[in-house]
């Protein structure tokens, strides 16, 4: 099966789930990939301009023939980017739909025994180690770094992966993301339904997290955050929705260590990609998003894929395409 096919049936699977849900809303989420979608033309455009200015810094004669040309000779790879940059639109939106009702399906549940189960691998609460290490400006950085470095990253990986020049990894990159979103992210999540530690207090009345609510400065992103989630908790919407086992923020930023890994070895930006997973790490737990053993599942979770997306890659071509191709040749001769 070609990658793009089993890619299509995936996300066209969990796009059936999430229309039966209570949630789903087809005008919304139309609307949403439509404004993601634009980001297209802003990319055309800048691509445009890039090439423009390279051509004219060469005094190449005739620079509008030669950036037509280079468009028309990379036409299969940038369509098939463009393909799957608005697939991942539409994904997250499908994502984002049935994160919405994990709770509505499966109540939370395991948040107590992931919290003792952190305990009983940290020898403690993991947050009180690193607010005993950390102080509030340190509070304060990893609080930005988890949005704003975190969304440019994101942001990055996905159009690298959507128009790299080999094809092979963008194929297996692009399907690893849009499995990592739906079988870490959907089905990990209903079978391991959690909150995570801020919110422990509020589902289950237990005030074990107490102290980290109290530590954290009302005024921070992560703060302002958790109380829009919690107050806009079972309405639908892009960006709402609470789940915190497995973590996605971790699983995407391990997923981009195997990424880099096989772009370039282990050379300096695999160690700059797993320096970034690691600040994710410690934030996801130091803010009270997350348990660590959330980002532990994750990373057990996101090996497998990886491979799976590239034995999927490497599926050889249906025989009946093939012998049509042929016999098309032979008929055309």
């Amino acid at each position: 099966m070609d990658t793009r096919v089993f890619f299509g049936l995936f996300l066209a699977l969990h796009l059936g789930f999430a229309v039966v849900t209570p949630s789903f809303d087809l005008g919304g989420v139309i609307y949403a990939v439509y404004l993601q979608s634009l980001l297209l033309v802003w990319l055309f455009l800048i691509a445009a301009t890039l090439l423009f200015l390279r051509v004219a810094g060469k005094r190449m004669q005739r620079p509008t023939a030669i950036i037509l040309r280079t468009l028309r000779m990379n036409r299969a790879h940038l369509v098939e980017g463009a393909l799957f940059l608005v697939a991942l639109s539409l994904m997250m939106q499908v994502y984002m739909v049935l994160k919405v009702s994990i709770p509505a399906l499966i109540p939370f549940y395991a948040d107590p025994w992931l919290a003792d189960a952190d305990a009983l691998l940290f020898g403690k609460d993991p947050w009180r180690i690193t607010h005993a290490l950390l102080g509030e400006n340190a509070t304060r950085f990893l609080d930005m770094f988890y949005v704003t470095p975190c969304m440019v990253v994101t942001v990055g990986m996905t159009l690298w992966v959507c128009f790299s020049k080999d094809r092979a990894f963008s194929r297996r990159s692009t399907l690893a993301i849009m499995m990592c979103w739906f079988v870490i992210g959907i089905w990990a999540a209903l079978l391991l339904s959690s909150a995570g530690p801020v919110y422990m207090q509020h589902f289950y009345g237990d005030p074990r997290f107490a102290d980290l609510t109290a530590i954290l400065p009302p005024d921070l992103i992560a703060a302002r955050t958790q109380e829009y989630l919690l107050e806009s908790f079972g309405s639908p919407g892009f960006g709402k929705g609470i789940s915190a086992m497995p973590s996605m923020h971790n699983a995407l930023y391990l997923l981009l260590i195997w990424m880099v890994h096989d772009r370039f070895g282990n050379g300096w930006q695999l160690w700059i990609a797993i320096a970034f997973e690691g600040l994710v790490f410690v934030a996801s737990v130091h803010l009270g998003w997350h348990y660590a053993l959330d980002a532990i599942v994750a990373l057990v979770l996101v090996v497998p894929i990886w491979h799976i997306a590239g034995r999927i890659e490497k599926l050889p071509m249906p025989a009946l395409r093939v012998s049509t191709i042929r016999a098309g040749a032979r008929a055309a001769t």
